[in-house]
């Protein structure tokens, strides 16, 4: 067992004596197809993630041996994500990727 005090990240930058760094941001493209501006990580995640639950929904539509349960989950997965989409101030161009048999107002 170590007999010296854990410290913590935060007191070790705390007392830093080193030159000043600036913080410059990381500018990155984040885009969906359909989707006309700059995206955080996380909207892009939400929005991308609702592209391929869509075309799921879309492929396994036309599946004959289609599950009903399945059907409903994937449905139940894509109005999460949107709820997700409208949470990360993007619901409106998460709402507009739905078809209108889809769209929640």
């Amino acid at each position: 067992m170590n007999a010296q005090p854990e410290q913590r990240a935060d007191q070790e930058f705390a007392g830093h004596d080193g030159p000043e760094v600036e913080f410059t941001p990381v500018i990155s493209q984040w885009r969906v197809e359909g989707v006309n501006r700059d995206l955080t990580p996380l909207q892009y995640h939400y929005l991308s993630l609702l592209q391929r639950l869509i075309a799921l929904k879309d492929s396994y539509r036309d599946d004959p041996d289609a599950e009903d349960w399945l059907a409903s989950a994937i449905s139940k997965s894509i109005f999460s994500t949107l709820q997700d989409s409208i949470e990360a101030n993007v619901g409106d161009e998460a709402k507009d990727m739905l078809s209108p048999q889809q769209r929640v107002e």
